[in-house]
């Protein structure tokens, strides 16, 4: 969810100004503060802007133009929740739908595929020699994480060994949960959203959080962010729209540190359409979808089957690439050109040199389809906003950059399709682990590869053979720093995942306290808390209309049932809770909970039967990986637990498996062979976290709020693949949590040395909600500083600290927290107290141990058991 800046209008143009008045008008056009948040999204419009100033005194940070925006609350609409902090309940979502679509489910399919695969490329160039400087930047880790320190310009892992360091035999990612149907407790449903027109995906299931979302839902105009361009519809001219931003755009608020800033969008620096979409000046090209997968789009604009425009969209793609199908190439800017320059003609391709008024310099790239030798194709200024071509020729292929560098004539003419993930484990060293992103190519170029920008955290685990790569080519992104080019068709990895020793015990990277102990005292302290919380009624708490909620609460009582059987060893309170979980998850297990799940034969999902407006829009596919991983923990717990009483007694584990194992399927789906639901749903392999925004229109693109929550996602996995021997699921959610690790740690959590974000923001020391195009230090629930902080802290389980490094939770509490946690009352109390731990064990467990501590200090998803045990675990005696 999030909330939404509409399509800017066309920029005016005013001949009598200069052209840098011009381009202050363009950006007064276009620079518009967000509008109040909404659940909906996109019919959010903001009030009415004072009467426009001239464009010769504009500034734009004006205050009127920097107010912040507010937030809904966000809660559970049960009355009986025990959760929530007022009696507020948001607004109703709205189902998101274009009103020119029918409701009725729709299936029609794209008749044309993308279109054949061109001749192979030429074998690979030998590396493109480096200076030493950076090549030798590649050091190796080292394989402790005592301490384990998080900075935004972490070395990763390298090693220089004559035999392979990782087992190769075996993709850990190549595996599937299951391929068979979802079991008919989940009654089937068809989703109240239908599929767009023209979408032909082979009978695989459609992403619902993916980068290219804005394509798929509503008007389809909204953008859609491939980092570092964005793309949309543009239905004006019509064509499809693109857009690459500097970090010179970017619009701050006027706090100190800023509340939040965005980049502006819908600015079209070039379009791209074609004459005969506008020879009738009736017909309205159509978009359609072939192929859509977790990392790529393949898009078509249609004047019909035989005249269409193919767009691959995929992550990274370091040219904007369009290739025309018996279209006479057209190009618009709303920028406008200040000049056109023909740069060389070899063989099949031709480079032109484009200025925009803006003085940015762009490369504009025809390749011929080398059936077609022979024939040429040249292009001219009709005008100052349009270049058009003097021919059709079929299979023409057009790719453009924002830069102007001899570089780029190695990499064009090859252009990404598609993106495939794997990864291996290391044979020397438990805590390295390799994955890869291979991108899967069409066309020819001089080195055999194409151009591919990475981001910081990508950069930081590169490989020295991805290195070789390297170019001195940088863009910025909208709001994950600097993108540096590479001509390769391979990203290599190498992160740092956990140690075997993380699992369920807890566990910390504070120097010098990795092993957990526990004196006396503080076995008697756990065990006071657990006979009082051990006794409540799980099965009323849990008795919520929201997984959310009702997930919280289960696992809270998973974690106690855990202390008094692995911790204070009470064998009483073990039986006792054990009984009483297991009944209060049977009601989720047989899908009798106040919302059951359906599953969804539209998107292939599970999704409640509650409204849009419910659960935080978990039916229009919202935050499901927060919410069915507090589920998968409590299962993984009681599957441990039972299996250390009951050795030769796996029942409950057999019983439940195949559900818990949907639950999973639904957001981390890991084999694209399974067609009841999309592969990684939730999990971004590019921008290397999870996105929690599902079928909602989106002008910021897609959102997550509480990183945390993602990294508890992971952590299920691998404590539910533990408990099944599931060695590659638990690999996967420890991959996942290596890649969280440095991600978070780039765009999330800011230490103070980082320099992925701008300087000004880093104070502010979390994101807030960060978006694909926005940054704001807020929350969906409220804005108080509490809320934002600790959004992003829980809950704190033993993946906490593999995250959150000390360093960072100790100027985080320093800096922001420290003033007001005497002032704070209720359960964010309890959260940051317990977040102290992370850094200071003995500051937190004094806070739990003490004789005036208030329940009302704790969370509803967090126990006085648990949170003596966490810290308690880690003090000196």
């Amino acid at each position: 969810m999030s909330y939404s800046r509409p399509p800017a209008p066309p920029p005016v143009r005013i001949p009598s100004i200069t052209i840098e008045q011009q381009a202050l008008q363009q950006q007064y056009d276009l620079y518009e503060r967000p509008p109040p948040y909404s659940e909906v999204d996109v019919n959010a419009r903001p009030p009415p802007l004072p009467t426009r100033p001239s464009a010769l005194s504009l500034n734009v940070n004006d205050d009127y133009l920097m107010i912040p925006p507010p937030v809904h609350p966000r809660r559970s609409n049960s009355a009986s929740s025990s959760h929530n902090l007022t009696a507020t309940t948001p607004p109703p979502l709205h189902p998101r739908r274009s009103s020119s679509v029918s409701l009725s489910h729709n299936l029609n399919a794209v008749n044309d595929l993308p279109p054949p695969p061109l001749p192979s490329r030429p074998p690979r160039l030998p590396p493109r020699s480096r200076s030493p400087s950076i090549s030798s930047r590649r050091a190796s880790v080292s394989s402790s994480l005592e301490p384990l320190q998080h900075t935004a310009t972490e070395t990763a892992c390298q090693a220089s060994s004559s035999f392979p360091l990782f087992d190769e035999s075996t993709n850990i990612l190549d595996f599937s949960l299951s391929t068979s149907p979802p079991s008919d407790i989940f009654p089937r449903k068809m989703h109240e959203l239908p599929l767009p027109n023209n979408i032909n995906n082979n009978n695989m299931s459609i992403p619902t959080n993916k980068f290219y979302g804005n394509f798929l839902l509503g008007e389809q105009s909204n953008p859609t962010w491939t980092h570092p361009y964005s793309l949309w519809y543009d239905r004006d001219t019509p064509g499809i729209a693109i857009s690459h931003i500097l970090a010179a755009q970017r619009v701050f608020s006027t706090e100190t540190p800023p509340q939040f800033y965005f980049c502006p969008t819908n600015i079209r620096a070039f379009v791209f359409t074609a004459r005969e979409l506008h020879d009738d000046g009736m017909s309205i090209p159509s978009l359609g979808f072939a192929d859509c997968k977790h990392m790529s789009l393949q898009l078509q604009l249609k004047k019909n089957d035989n005249q269409f425009i193919w767009c691959p969209l995929v992550q990274g793609m370091g040219f904007i690439t369009m290739i025309y199908y018996n279209l006479t190439p057209q190009l618009y800017s709303a920028i406008g050109f200040k000049s056109l320059s023909l740069v060389q003609t070899r063989e099949n391709t031709i480079k032109y040199q484009a200025i925009l008024e803006d003085n940015r310099v762009w490369s504009l790239y025809i390749i011929l389809p080398s059936a077609q030798d022979g024939q040429s194709m040249s292009l001219s200024l009709r005008d100052m906003n349009t270049v058009v071509s003097d021919t059709c020729i079929n299979g023409t292929i057009i790719q453009l950059v924002p830069l102007d560098d001899p570089v780029l004539d190695d990499a064009v003419g090859c252009y990404p399709t598609d993106c495939t993930v794997s990864a291996f484990i290391s044979n020397t060293n438990d805590q390295e682990a390799n994955y890869r992103l291979s991108y899967i190519t069409q066309g020819q170029s001089r080195s055999g590869s194409t151009l591919l920008f990475a981001l910081p955290h990508h950069i930081e685990t590169f490989t020295s053979k991805t290195m070789e790569r390297e170019t001195q080519l940088t863009l910025d992104s909208t709001v994950m720093g600097v993108m540096r080019g590479f001509i390769t068709n391979e990203f290599d990895m190498i992160i740092t995942v956990p140690p075997s020793n993380l699992q369920f015990d807890p566990w910390t990277t504070v120097p010098n306290r990795q092993h957990p102990k526990y004196s006396s005292a503080t076995i008697q302290a756990i065990t006071r808390a657990a006979m009082i919380e051990s006794e409540q009624n799980v099965l009323e708490e849990s008795n919520l209309d929201s997984m959310y909620f009702s997930g919280k609460s289960l696992a809270k009582y998973a974690w106690i049932l855990y202390c008094c059987h692995f911790i204070i060893h009470n064998n009483d309170l073990t039986t006792n809770l054990l009984i009483n979980l297991k009944q209060a998850m049977q009601r989720f297990i047989d899908n009798k909970q106040k919302l059951p799940l359906n599953y969804d034969t539209t998107w292939h999902g599970l999704i409640s039967s509650g409204t849009s407006s419910q659960d935080f829009g978990n039916s229009f596919y919202n935050d499901h990986h927060f919410h069915y991983s507090y589920h998968v923990i409590t299962a993984a717990i009681i599957a441990k637990v039972d299996q250390d009483i009951n050795p030769n007694d796996e029942s409950w584990l057999s019983s439940n498996k195949e559900w818990v194992e949907t639950l999973i399927r639904d957001y981390a789906n890991p084999s694209e062979k399974d067609p009841y639901f999309p592969q990684f749903r939730s999990f971004d392999w590019f921008n290397g976290h999870s996105w929690a925004k599902g079928l909602f229109e989106s002008g910021d693109g897609k959102d997550e709020e509480s990183s945390s929550e993602d990294v508890n996602a992971s952590y299920a996995l691998k404590l539910w693949g533990q408990v099944t021997k599931n060695s590659q699921l638990e690999k996967l959610g420890e991959i996942q949590l290596g890649i969280l690790r440095t991600s978070l740690n780039h765009y999330f959590l800011y230490q103070d040395n980082n320099t992925t974000e701008p300087k000004e923001f880093i104070s502010n020391k979390v994101s807030g909600i960060l978006f694909e195009n926005k940054i704001d230090h807020t929350t969906y629930f409220g804005n108080q500083l509490q809320y934002i902080q600790m959004i992003h802290a829980i809950p704190i389980t033993p993946a906490s600290s593999f995250i959150r490094s000390p360093q960072f939770v100790k100027e985080e509490w320093e800096q922001k927290l420290l003033a007001l946690v005497g002032d704070i009352e209720d359960g964010w109390k309890g959260i940051i107290m317990l977040n102290v731990a992370l850094f200071d064990p003995l500051i937190s467990y004094s806070f739990f141990s003490d004789a005036n501590f208030k329940p009302t200090f704790l969370d509803g998803g967090q126990s006085l058991t648990w949170s003596l045990t966490y810290s308690g675990a880690f003090i000196d005696d």
